[in-house]
């Protein structure tokens, strides 16, 4: 959500984007060409920032935080349906101007900050916000010693993606500043808090509210209140239009792993459960993952995607994602790449390995139906269509791990294989090396090795190519794009239907509707659902603390 405003009116002018109604795109504006729901006239003091959010409770409702260069700021509730606004209250929080104001939890919290250097925390209970203590309950970065007395001043706050972190920044007093050191290097600082352990009063219908006990200690609540929350984090990416940027959720629970590693994986089997199973009781590790394998193919695309991520940055960060893209289906493999850790991390890279293949099956299977659907090649030549290549590739693929795939792609591949179209149109499974043009047989969807002329004789090693990620062909020398959390390449673009899949169902009418209009508008990866540009996530979260100082 984006927000503006004109600092020298009092007048707040909010508009919504009719494009999705439920989850509309608020933005405070005074332009023209954008519908006006309604002027809010807050008073003569000048609005110095603004911040909206969508009713975590009420979709077609939004709440509006309206901060003034007094120090005050008020709360709106807008009905998106009908462009009615409510004042819920205003609240003399600061002794100068309002420069920050951030909703976390779906409007539960508000944070706000000011030039008397504060950070206030809120939360909203029957419409009426009251004040709560702000802690950090995690560890802190280290990197700057620096007192928080030093502070002059707060510019601005913002809530990271998962809810689970709020920064600020400062400037600095330079007169309480060593002159010789810390004067000529700091020039601003960036302040983290953890908040993932506040204690949200709302049904969030978390496996973890059965949990919590009067008589329980103060570990063991927190612990409950992180659990709670970061499920909840990760439920809110079920929805496919929020970008898949997951730093703060992954760095909660490799400190919880570090810790206490039984904690984090009994969070994320409790996640599994509910989400994947719609299960909301007690199982063990391996039944709740071996009831998920058994049924990947009725679990939507963006859980996958999730389920992948996890897997790879939480609970298998000790090994290199080249090793995990490297291992064998043969478990003996893991002796040799994590010593005595086989035991633990063996379920969670099967369960991997059979998560991207389902995906990988669903991309074929996307590419064989799209082929079957259009009339003629010439498809391939008009703007914005996407065409499937790589097909002889992907049959080889069929045939390598035919015993793990699903009856549904078998059948599709058999009939794609007869189709004259597809076996005149469609390249050799052979290619040749980009560096010595010696032939490259398929033996694996990953990568292939050419067969260079001495390579037998053992003077000259064979040539290691990558292969798309996209149409398991070869990539050229230099890879368009690069997945830096499972480390593939591709050079081709997957098609955009491909990530909203709900199951394995192939609708070849389906496909014929969309299959024109199926290019991806950015490097996808289809293992992981999100581009290479999302993962510079820091950068792009203190990208957004900056330009809304």
């Amino acid at each position: 959500m984006a927000t503006t405003t004109n600092r020298s009116t009092s007048e707040v002018l909010v508009a919504a984007r009719a494009a999705s109604p439920r989850y509309a795109d608020l933005i405070c504006i005074n332009i023209d060409c954008i519908p006006i729901l309604m002027v809010i006239t807050v008073n003569a003091i000048p609005v110095s920032v603004l911040s909206a959010t969508v009713h975590i409770q009420y979709p077609s409702k939004m709440l509006l935080a309206v901060g003034k260069v007094s120090g005050s700021f008020e709360i709106w509730l807008c009905d998106i349906s009908f462009g009615e606004f409510d004042k819920l209250g205003s609240y003399d929080a600061h002794d100068f101007v309002v420069t920050g104001l951030a909703w976390a939890f779906g409007g539960r919290f508000l944070y706000s900050c000011s030039q008397d250097n504060l950070v206030r925390s809120w939360i909203l209970h029957e419409n009426r916000l009251n004040e709560v203590t702000l802690f950090s309950d995690m560890p802190r970065d280290s990197s700057i010693c620096t007192s928080r007395e030093a502070f002059d001043s707060c510019f601005g706050v913002a809530v990271s993606p998962g809810n689970l972190v709020i920064a600020t920044v400062h400037c600095f007093d330079v007169e309480k500043l060593h002159r010789m050191y810390e004067g000529r290097i700091l020039k601003a600082a960036i302040e983290y808090f953890w908040i993932g352990g506040l204690q949200v009063d709302v049904q969030l219908k978390s496996p973890f509210s059965c949990y919590i006990e009067e008589n329980s200690s103060c570990l063991e609540k927190e612990l409950t209140y992180w659990g709670t929350n970061i499920i909840w984090s990760l439920n809110q990416y079920h929805c496919q239009d929020k970008p898949l940027v997951l730093w703060d959720i992954i760095a909660a629970l490799l400190a919880f792993k570090d810790n206490n590693s039984k904690y984090a994986e009994h969070l994320l089997i409790k996640w599994i459960s509910s989400s994947f199973l719609q299960l909301h009781m007690d199982l063990p590790p391996e039944k709740v993952l071996s009831a998920v394998y058994s049924s990947l193919s009725y679990i939507p695309s963006r859980l996958l995607h999730l389920l992948n991520i996890i897997c790879r940055r939480v609970m298998l960060a000790e090994l290199d994602a080249d090793q995990i893209t490297g291992i064998n289906k043969k478990v003996q493999k893991l002796e040799r790449l994590c010593p005595g850790m086989e035991k633990q991390i063996t379920k969670w890279i099967e369960i991997l390995q059979s998560s991207e293949r389902e995906l990988r099956g669903r991309l074929v299977g996307f590419s064989f139906s799209a082929f079957t659907s259009m009339s003629n090649t010439e498809t391939a030549s008009q703007p914005g269509c996407w065409y499937p290549v790589g097909l002889a590739q992907m049959e080889q693929w069929i045939a390598l791990d035919h015993e793990h795939l699903c009856d549904q792609l078998k059948i599709i591949a058999s009939e794609v294989t007869h189709e004259k179209r597809f076996l005149t149109s469609r390249c050799s499974a052979v290619e040749t090396c980009s560096f010595c043009s010696a032939s490259v047989p398929f033996e694996s969807p990953e990568f292939g090795f050419c067969q260079g002329e001495n390579s037998s004789s053992g003077d000259v090693k064979p040539h290691r190519l990558l292969r798309c990620v996209v149409c398991m062909q070869v990539c050229p020398s230099t890879p368009l794009w690069y997945c830096v959390c499972c480390h593939r390449s591709g050079f081709r673009l997957a098609p955009e239907p491909l990530f909203r899949m709900s199951s394995f169902h192939l609708d070849s009418d389906s496909y014929t509707k969309s299959s024109s209009q199926a290019v991806s508008s950015k490097p996808l990866c289809p293992f992981v659902g999100y581009c290479y540009g999302d993962n510079n996530q820091t950068f792009y979260f203190l990208l957004h603390l900056y330009n809304n100082i």
